[in-house]
């Protein structure tokens, strides 16, 4: 069976959960994650989950772009 190639995500953002939207969206576009006014990704998937400590929300992007990197001799 065929190995699938593992992508990660290119930014992991952690911000608390009650942060206002204005302040989320700076964030996000701070961290070089390209959303719009709504905090939509523009490319790419934007999965974001509640972090284990229940205060905090975890934002993971992942562009549209898979690098493979090459086996070293």
């Amino acid at each position: 069976m065929a190995k699938l190639p593992m992508h990660m995500a290119t930014v992991t953002l952690c911000l608390p959960f009650d942060i206002d939207s204005e302040a989320e969206v700076t964030a996000l576009r701070c961290a070089g994650i390209p959303v719009d006014a709504l905090g939509n990704a523009e490319s790419g998937y934007l999965f974001v989950r509640l972090a284990n400590n229940r205060c905090d929300n975890i934002f993971r992007w992942f562009s549209n772009r898979l690098e493979r990197k090459l086996p070293q001799p």
